[in-house]
């Protein structure tokens, strides 16, 4: 992955630089996913010269059930081959079979058999590995063979309040949970007045709008849940995130949190000085959401007072409004910047960015 970012910034431009440099930060911050490589679940192979055949055994599932597919593909090597693949309707007086033999309690699942299956180093979080064969019975949505109930599709309830043109929409996080595996059987929205918003909101003690509900479903799905628990308050029937994503609106006061207004501090005599607006493009970049704009010079009466207030050394350079602090993203400001006594930031730190600028002092 590293490798992958050292050519990606070779073939950016001086532009690019100034955005993504800002949004790398962010990440160095964030919460790092270490899910399972279910794509590419083998670990090692002990003989790379020597072809190692496998048969490979899907019970099948429900239409919206885990999808076997991408697994069974992804064991296939150089030096793995199948030699014999059959599918079975778990139903079937085959698949029942298959299903008691190895003792499965869910569907879809995944066996293969080999008599070298030691020599193939599968990830053991993935599948469960015995002497001559390997099951990957972790599927996620599946049916439950003691019940006959499918288990796992996720709903999802977003309470919003439509007259707040500038919250926030969290169809991304749908979006993302579902580029994570989670199925979303149903995902509805809810307005903050209604008659369920009101109880949605009481029950779950929501503080601020838009909230996102989701289902206790989603503590099935074992390569995600350990890594976002700790973001997640668990309520009566659902699991809600713990911080709110900006813009949003505080229920109990009524004030919108993260509408941010950015000052460009400029000399219109350095003519070489890169272009203060790309830094308002970097925070975009973040999801900041910036709301007014004001350029100032530094020869202009306010220039004077923001450089003296503020002890700002080198231009151009940016002030955001204390609102940015609505982002909880202390960190990564305090890495290119400054937080005032105010509250306001000041972005300092224009080495990093690769640009040319002016020194003050």
């Amino acid at each position: 992955m590293l490798h992958r970012m050292r050519l990606t910034w070779n073939k950016i431009n001086r532009e690019n630089n100034l955005i993504i440099v800002i949004a790398v930060l962010v990440i160095l911050f964030a919460i790092l996913l270490s899910f399972p490589n279910i794509t590419n679940p083998i670990k090692n192979i002990m003989n790379k010269e020597k072809v190692y055949s496998v048969e490979v055994i899907k019970i099948s599932g429900c239409e919206d059930c885990f999808d076997l597919e991408q697994l069974k593909n992804s064991i296939l090597t150089d030096n793995i081959k199948i030699k014999n693949e059959k599918e079975l309707d778990y139903n079937s007086v085959e698949g029942k079979k298959i299903i008691d033999k190895y003792n499965l309690e869910r569907t879809p699942a995944l066996v293969i058999i080999s008599r070298n299956i030691e020599k193939i180093d599968l990830d053991k979080t993935i599948f469960q590995v015995e002497k001559s064969y390997a099951i990957f019975d972790k599927s996620v949505p599946y049916i439950d063979l003691n019940s006959g109930k499918i288990i796992g599709l996720v709903n999802v309830k977003e309470i919003q309040d439509s007259n707040c043109k500038d919250c926030i929409s969290l169809s991304k996080l749908k979006d993302q949970l579902e580029s994570l595996g989670i199925k979303i059987d149903n995902y509805e929205v809810i307005g903050v007045n209604s008659i369920q918003g009101k109880e949605l909101i009481e029950e779950n003690n929501l503080s601020f709008v838009p909230s996102l509900l989701i289902s206790k479903e989603i503590e099935e799905y074992w390569w995600v849940f350990s890594q976002i628990k700790s973001s997640l308050i668990k309520n009566k029937d659902y699991y809600s995130f713990k911080m709110p994503i900006p813009p949003y609106k505080e229920i109990s006061t009524g004030k919108i949190k993260g509408i941010v207004d950015i000052t460009y501090l400029t000399n219109k005599s350095c003519e070489d000085c890169f272009n203060a607006t790309l830094l308002k493009k970097g925070f975009q970049e973040m999801e900041v959401y910036i709301n007014k704009e004001k350029w100032v010079d530094i020869s202009s009466e306010e220039g004077k007072i923001l450089l003296s207030r503020y002890n700002i050394t080198a231009i151009p350079t940016v002030i955001l409004s204390k609102e940015i602090l609505d982002y909880n993203i202390e960190d990564v400001l305090n890495q290119v910047g400054s937080i005032e006594d105010n509250k306001e930031f000041v972005f300092r730190n224009l080495d990093v960015l690769n640009v040319k600028y002016q020194k003050l002092k």
